[in-house]
């Protein structure tokens, strides 16, 4: 059995874009951590501001300077520069606990690919399309053979690239494992995730799409998918009183459902509920939301698709 040693090399990858405020106390947790990362690599994804000049003053730390194209790309760029067979992620506005690594080396085994720090367990090909569970980039440290075997993470911008490498990996004899959780901790300013919500959205619709089609899912069972998508993001959206872009994603919806929700998002925007209390009502009344069982006729191995079924059973939420 490959257990976890000192011994064992973990290289970090940061992408970077105009992460000058955040980078320093990145690199410090990378630095501080109890089992010594062999190298960090900082891919600059064509910052305009001090974020290279920051993140080369520090020690065992290459600073790799590439055009802007994405977190995905960058992440590609750090995973092919990278010397070590496991590589742990680290977004520039992330930091870890000083034992992140130590603890997740623990985990491993032959067939392990991935370990994560998140809540949820078991995490599979279902319950990742389905949207039922999530890996945070920062949280993962992933054997580089298993990223080579899947191409790594998508280049476009068009897709999830981090949902997309799971779901890849997760169609793999590669297992996903959970270590402890909170393991790392997001240091940026919380109102930043509204902002992204839409693009997020189109993203995962894409991502959809795209995996869909590699599993010959059904056609109607995938836009079954696409349309929970979307109204889990223009809940999102409503909830922070971004109604044309919440509008947006509606009018994708199918007209009856498309009609009801508009109207209710027009009642909430005259009212303005608290986001928790909002969330928790639109959970409950949404009869649309509610699980059905697909047909089963895809290309999933009978293990996965079992799974997938299953989860099929359950409301689609987006973590």
């Amino acid at each position: 059995m490959e257990i976890g040693t000192g011994n064992t090399s973990v290289s970090a990858v940061i992408p970077a874009y105009n992460a000058e405020g955040f980078i320093s106390k990145t690199i410090q947790s990378v630095l501080a951590q109890t089992h010594k990362i062999s190298e960090i690599i900082v891919v600059d994804d064509g910052s305009s501001d001090r974020t290279v000049e920051i993140a080369a003053g520090f020690p065992r730390t290459r600073v790799i300077q590439r055009p802007n194209g994405g977190p995905g790309a960058a992440r590609n760029t750090g995973i092919h520069a990278a010397s070590s067979d496991w590589i742990a992620f680290l977004d520039s506005d992330d930091v870890w606990t000083p034992q992140k690594t130590e603890i997740q080396l623990a985990c491993i085994t032959p067939d392990v690919g991935v370990i994560h720090a998140n809540r949820f367990d078991p995490i599979h090909f279902g319950n990742l399309w389905h949207r039922q569970a999530h890996i945070s980039p920062s949280g993962a440290l992933v054997r580089k053979q298993s990223l080579l075997d899947v191409g790594c993470f998508e280049d476009s911008r068009a897709v999830s690239d981090d949902l997309t490498l799971w779901l890849k990996i997760s169609l793999t004899d590669w297992r996903i494992v959970r270590s402890e959780t909170d393991l790392f901790f997001y240091q940026g300013n919380e109102q930043s995730f509204s902002t992204n919500e839409s693009r997020m959205a189109g993203m995962e619709l894409t991502t959809l799409d795209m995996i869909g089609g590699r599993v010959s899912c059904q056609p109607e069972e995938i836009e079954r998918i696409k349309l929970a998508s979307r109204i889990e993001y223009a809940k999102n959206l409503i909830a922070c009183h971004r109604w044309d872009e919440a509008t947006q994603l509606l009018q994708q919806c199918a007209p009856g459902l498309a009609s009801r929700w508009l109207s209710l998002a027009g009642f909430l925007k005259v009212n303005r509920l608290a986001r928790t209390s909002l969330i928790r009502w639109l959970q409950s009344i949404d009869g649309q939301y509610q699980s059905h069982m697909c047909s089963g006729q895809c290309n999933l191995p009978v293990p996965q698709k079992k799974q997938c079924m299953e989860c099929c059973r359950k409301p689609y939420f987006r973590p």
